[in-house]
């Protein structure tokens, strides 16, 4: 164990710990955090191409992964991933200021009926403040994730095309073109510019699996494929929100 400097310092130990004891977060977190820090992870798909799997699964294996929104420990309030990224860029912080401490992020999209950020199209930026990161591109169909993305239907703040329709003011046959185009676009663009790179993983959802990632992910993290399990299915947003 290393030898701290100072009781505020054990004091701010302690309670991480507590916090993540609470979380669930493996102990393994701060193992690596006591040593060199492990290489952040970043998915750059879209939402509904298993990131709620992906995220669950890094989870059970210690990793501190955020998806969707991060919790800041001190505040005990919760913010959105990509609203957050958006206004560090614009502010021109460092990204992931306010969220440093995680070690992996999903789901990067903010939306309501008067915003979109798609935050993974900042694969460049991310790229650029971090080199040494994992950049997974989660890919899937388009057809069937442009399906999924209109039976999403959004829990309380009300259905994903609802809110997507009232911020563009478009019909839905408009939007799911509008989706086709920046699915492509994003997919081209990402795959052009990790071409060579060892650190980039295509992980095709309907085909691979954790063993693949595992793989992928071996030489900073150790995962075990068996805490695998698929979450953010139609029957379990049913089953949550009681929608039919």
């Amino acid at each position: 164990m290393p030898e701290w400097t100072s009781t505020k310092e054990l004091d701010t130990v302690r309670s991480n710990l507590f916090c993540m004891k609470k979380m669930k977060i493996h102990q393994h977190w701060i193992f690596r955090k006591l040593g060199k820090p492990a290489p952040k992870i970043f998915i750059i798909g879209f939402n509904k191409c298993g990131t709620k799997t992906i995220n669950r699964f890094f989870r059970r294996n210690g990793i501190l992964s955020a998806h969707h929104g991060y919790h800041h420990f001190l505040r005990r309030t919760s913010y959105n991933i990509a609203a957050r990224m958006k206004k560090n860029l614009e502010a021109r912080l460092p990204i992931l200021s306010d969220m440093s401490r995680y070690e992996a992020f999903s789901d990067l999209i903010h939306l309501t009926d008067k915003e979109v950020i798609e935050a993974n199209e900042y694969f460049k930026e991310l790229h650029s403040e971090y080199p040494d990161a994992y950049f997974i591109f989660n890919d899937r169909p388009v057809d069937a994730w442009i399906k999924s993305r209109l039976n999403h239907e959004g829990g309380p703040g009300g259905s994903f095309k609802g809110r997507y329709r009232s911020f563009t003011g478009m019909t839905e046959a408009e939007v799911t073109a509008l989706w086709k185009q920046q699915y492509e676009t994003q997919k081209a663009a990402v795959l052009d510019y990790f071409s060579g790179n060892d650190r980039f993983i295509y992980f095709d959802i309907t085909r691979d699996g954790p063993e693949e990632l595992s793989e992928a992910l071996s030489d900073d993290y150790k995962l075990n494929p068996a805490k695998w399990s698929h979450r953010g299915s139609a029957a379990e947003r049913q089953k949550r929100f009681g929608k039919k």
